[in-house]
């Protein structure tokens, strides 16, 4: 099995990326070397503990835990281990898939080092092209990953009980059970089973306007320092992308254009358009908005580039008052975006707006309204 391998090898590969040099600068004979956990050290030691536990959460535990888990549920698969434990921890790692960010983390690595390279001598050491392979090696596991299959291969559904119209739907795996099992366990995943997920609107609510009010400082802050031309120079976001067009690296300039300012207003649009739906009960549009969240949902988290390319430059930029790198007051809360609108659309049912266009259409104008 394809994804069996490609999991199997990225978790082997975590080991030395974890342990080997990362990065190496020398400015004048004087070298700085980093290692993929340092970042998330130094953040600590800098006075931004909350953006090194993320970084730290995201790119070395996540992974691990995830590669982890995959291969031991697909391992059982191939060799037909008949575990009690395969669902959970399938679940699991499909879970971790949005919060193991290696192959962002890679995107952030390209970012940190065109902006280096411009500036002072760097070397990728084993560490980081160790790393290289796994963001490759997660992309791979992804696009050859059947869950669906996976999941036959863990518990097949046998005929669905009941009226078609009384069944609910698994949010983990897609099984199906009898309205009456609500509350319970999923037989195949373990997971709660709910007709539509407790608290949906409250929550996404919340989450989605605690993003908007970090995404203002978030843009307007300086994010980081970076001795460009060997001048310590504060940027924002905006002024990034600058930075990588006045260099002539148009791609990068865009794909950081794309990741750090339009997805993360792409999200927060998005999801205030669906909360709006469910809250007016509007009928328009319902398949281009259920589409448009579940895009929200998959490209939310490339967002965290910038976040990872001041983690990759601030352990091996601290030389002296000249030369020298760090996170500023946007970093923190522009992660603080990033993290909530993904935990919005996780707590967000895209149901809800079908069954809110379906209520005001059966219901009286007059009694029309938000959902209790």
């Amino acid at each position: 099995m394809a994804a069996l391998a490609c999991a199997g090898s990225a978790l082997l590969l975590l080991v030395p990326a974890n342990l080997a040099p990362f990065l190496t600068t020398s400015v004048l004979g004087v070298s700085r070397q980093s290692v993929l956990s340092s970042s998330a050290v130094f953040m600590q030691k800098d006075g931004w503990p909350l953006l090194g536990l993320f970084i730290f959460l995201f790119v070395v535990v996540a992974p691990f835990a995830r590669f982890g888990l995959l291969t031991a549920v697909l391992g059982a698969v191939q060799f037909d281990r008949r575990l009690a434990w395969r669902g959970r921890a399938f679940r699991y790692a499909n879970l971790l898939q949005t919060w193991a960010m290696p192959d962002v983390f890679l995107l952030g690595l390209v970012v940190a080092y065109a902006r280096l390279k411009a500036s002072i001598s760097v070397e990728v050491g084993i560490g980081a092209m160790c790393f290289i392979a796994v963001g490759v090696l997660a992309l791979l596991t992804r696009a050859t990953l059947d869950k669906g299959s996976v999941w036959e291969a863990i518990l097949a559904q046998a005929k669905p009980p009941g009226d078609p119209d009384g069944l609910i739907t698994c949010t983990s795996c897609d099984w199906l059970a009898a309205a009456h099992a609500a509350g319970g366990a999923c037989p195949r995943c373990e997971a709660r089973l709910y007709a539509r997920k407790p608290e949906s609107i409250g929550r996404a609510t919340a989450l989605t306007l605690a993003a908007l009010l970090f995404y203002l400082p978030a843009n307007l802050l300086p994010l980081a320092t970076l001795p460009i031309g060997l001048t310590p120079t504060r940027y924002t976001v905006l002024q990034g992308v600058i930075d990588l067009v006045q260099a002539n690296l148009w791609g990068l300039a865009a794909l950081v254009f794309c990741a750090s300012f339009a997805i993360p207003f792409l999200k927060l649009a998005g999801m205030g358009w669906c909360l709006h739906s469910v809250w007016r009960g509007s009928s328009r549009h319902l398949r281009g908005k259920t589409r448009l969240f579940h895009i929200v949902e998959e490209i939310g988290r490339w967002s965290m580039v910038d976040p990872f390319v001041i983690a990759c430059f601030v352990p091996v930029m601290q030389y002296n008052a000249l030369i020298y790198g760090r996170a500023e007051p946007a970093a923190t809360p522009f992660a603080m975006v990033v993290v909530m609108t993904m935990l919005a659309t996780r707590c967000f049912d895209p149901r809800l707006m079908w069954d809110a266009a379906g209520r005001r259409r059966s219901a009286p104008a007059s009694s029309a309204g938000p959902p209790a």
